[in-house]
């Protein structure tokens, strides 16, 4: 019996500490993922009506990142304070951010490395990579090839599939480019299966008919091509090899993370260092996509003189 109350002690207090880092990274990761859904769109214009001069002296200060606040229960937080650990609850906005960015670079760091060791998660993705150029050959075949017909008619249907594969072109940004093809085969287009010749056709034709090929290519290849070449089935395990590596990474990497950022010590203070240039370099990536219609862009457009031509004057 007197080997059983410390056993039975230390397993209730491994216990605690299990929950108190459920519930923690869980609130982190809760948290961080509702700011970046809500925030994303305004970082930039954030960032720009924030200024150095505000920032802390004890943390990095993430002033373009809010990351909404869920107060951790009593029991949580009255255990932290056994353990000698600070209060999320109490903390300021730029302390709680970094301490969010910590949980979230100790989850990220470990997903890449010892998680995705420990749930072979490279498995499953060598199986999708080695299953893509099967699946682009079949796809390009049979999807590219009926677009490619369908285009190429001389009737109403080719008309809308030209248009709606202009359309596609001019969606993604894809540029368009000429290609001629031998006579060999645009003689057997035109004389024998009463198909236009893309070598003759308008830039506006010739535009529909290379959006066509690629949308088919990529219609066949997401769905029927996965099917077919078994990336599907690829895809579904490397899907749950994700979530067991996110699960397993979000325990162990974002709770040693979040336990090193309450800390009352100088690692406290590098690890939130580390979550908040993490959240930084972050909105760096998510700005730099959107520059081009940044405000920052805007406003600098709509601050310039327009410049006006001198009337001219008839004698």
């Amino acid at each position: 019996m007197k080997l059983l109350l410390p056993l039975s002690s230390v397993s209730n207090r491994a216990a605690a500490v299990l929950v108190i880092l459920f519930v923690m990274v869980a609130t982190s990761f809760t948290t961080t993922t509702e700011a970046f859904t809500s925030i994303a769109p305004q970082l930039r214009t954030a960032s720009s009506s924030s200024s150095p001069a505000s920032s802390s002296s004890s943390s990095f200060v993430l002033p373009m990142v809010a990351v909404p606040r869920l107060a951790l229960p009593e029991v949580v937080t009255a255990q932290l304070e056994t353990f000698q650990l600070q209060n999320p609850n109490t903390m300021s906005d730029e302390d709680y951010n970094s301490y969010a960015g910590a949980a979230i670079l100790g989850t990220f760091v470990f997903f890449l490395l010892p998680g995705a060791l420990v749930t072979d998660l490279l498995t499953p993705l060598s199986a999708i990579l080695g299953g893509v150029l099967p699946n682009f050959m079949v796809s390009a075949l049979v999807g590219g090839g009926t677009a490619i017909y369908l285009s190429l008619r001389s009737d109403e249907l080719g008309t809308t599939v030209r248009k709606y594969g202009a359309q596609f072109l001019t969606t993604v940004g894809l540029p368009t480019v000429r290609y001629e093809l031998p006579s060999q085969i645009t003689d057997v287009m035109e004389q024998q299966l009463d198909l236009q010749n893309p070598n003759t056709m308008s830039e506006e034709d010739y535009q529909g008919y290379a959006g066509a090929a690629v949308a088919g290519t990529l219609v066949f290849f997401l769905v029927p091509g996965a099917l077919l070449t078994g990336e599907l089935t690829n895809l579904v395990d490397f899907g749950a090899t994700v979530v067991q590596d996110f699960l397993l990474s979000a325990v162990i990497g974002g709770g040693i993370a979040i336990y090193a950022a309450l800390r009352q010590d100088g690692i406290s203070t590098t690890v939130n260092t580390a979550g908040a240039k993490f959240l930084a370099a972050i909105d760096t990536v998510v700005s730099s996509v959107a520059k081009d219609g940044s405000p920052e862009k805007l406003a600098a457009e709509a601050s310039e003189p327009e410049v006006s031509e001198p009337e001219s004057t008839s004698e």
